[in-house]
């Protein structure tokens, strides 16, 4: 996959599917956007080599959850 295909996949399918799954309201999206685009997650999250976009929206809304809840980045061990 190129840089190009994955952030396409990240900014039209995956992002929109973790904001769904947090409930973001949309009044909070562009503020969330920013704090997600600043996380851990997200520096590990575009490097294609960690595939971690292979990962449900459902998994990722959880790292990202108990990111922000800990400060700790924690992946799920079969990466």
């Amino acid at each position: 996959m190129t840089d190009d295909k994955l952030a396409t996949l990240l900014g039209t399918c995956i992002i929109p599917a973790i904001v769904k799954e947090l409930k973001i309201p949309n009044s909070e999206q562009v503020e969330f956007l920013n704090k997600f685009y600043r996380s851990s997650l997200y520096d590990i999250l575009i490097r294609k080599e960690t595939a971690l976009w292979h990962l449900s929206p459902t998994t990722l809304a959880n790292i990202y959850e108990h990111e922000q809840k800990t400060g700790i980045l924690e992946l799920p061990e079969e990466l």
